[in-house]
């Protein structure tokens, strides 16, 4: 790294120890420009809840059951009144009885982060409660992701286990660099195969929660500029992670922010806009400003 990029990095740290105190809470980043090789890492290996973020490695395992001839995009699945979840998401307020394509589920999963869908997209992982888990956490395992896994379903109190791993973390846990790596081969076509992998991305660039990495990025400036991503947020943790993408390049990036004193779930909340700006000066070291 020439003495340019070192000031730059340096000067990211510390915006980003600045950030920290602002909202009360502890930052976690990892990303990539995957042309150039630069990264910037800072917390990269530490554990973080995952919150949402959860529902990425979900939906990469989905896809490769889809790749093997296990389940089909066209999977019916019947929206039932018992089996609807509360908290974010469409599918606990439709009218029961009906009938969606499994493809669909995911999709809301994703771009709406619909507990509801999640745990029917789960439910087609395996036969028992610990075979959905960890057919998704072998798979991460499998592509080199060491600290990432799928621990509960969504609001699913009775498998909840009793362990110091559930309580401190909840429905999933992981770490920027692990999360990092998987944007990166989804971003390099390395997911099953370059068609799969687009398929994934094109999920991810409709996501509907905007307010934490794309909220300061120049899309007004930039016609070419576009990101996909998977947002999570509960309690004192904001997490986003996510390819940008312009004609400048590319770089993937994943950022955590958890322990914020700030629990309220509006707008401006300290841990939304702190992963805000991190999102922006990393598009301004890896682009320019």
């Amino acid at each position: 790294m020439n003495l340019l990029l070192c000031a730059q990095q340096s000067d990211f740290e510390r915006r980003n120890r600045e950030l920290a105190l602002t909202y009360g809470g502890r930052i976690g980043v990892s990303a990539e420009n995957i042309y150039t090789g630069e990264t910037v890492i800072i917390n990269g290996d530490s554990l973080f809840p995952t919150a949402s973020v959860i529902k990425l490695p979900v939906l990469v395992e989905l896809f490769y059951r889809f790749h093997e001839g296990k389940l089909s995009p066209d999977t019916p699945i019947e929206l039932l009144d018992s089996l609807k979840k509360p908290g974010s998401g469409i599918l606990q307020f439709l009218h029961a009885n009906q009938t969606l394509r499994l493809i669909d589920i995911a999709t809301l999963m994703i771009i709406l982060s619909d507990n509801t869908a999640t745990n029917y997209v789960i439910d087609q992982l395996g036969a028992t409660h610990e075979e959905k888990l960890e057919t998704v956490n072998s798979r991460m395992r499998s592509l080199g992701l060491k600290n990432t896994k799928l621990l509960n379903k969504l609001y699913s109190f009775a498998t909840k286990k009793n362990t110091e791993e559930a309580r401190r973390f909840g429905i999933g846990v992981s770490s920027p660099n692990d999360m990092a790596l998987l944007l990166e081969k989804l971003a390099r076509g390395e997911i099953i195969n370059q068609a799969m992998s687009d398929s994934m991305v094109r999920i991810l660039r409709n996501q509907q929660d905007i307010q934490m990495a794309a909220r300061y990025l120049p899309f007004m400036e930039d016609s070419t500029l576009w990101i996909a991503n998977k947002t999570g947020s509960l309690d004192d943790r904001k997490i986003d992670v996510g390819i940008v993408s312009s004609s400048k390049g590319t770089y993937v990036y994943a950022i955590f922010c958890d322990g914020s004193v700030d629990l309220g779930e509006q707008v401006d909340n300290k841990a939304t806009i702190a992963v805000a700006q991190v999102s922006r000066l990393l598009y301004d070291y890896f682009f320019g400003q």
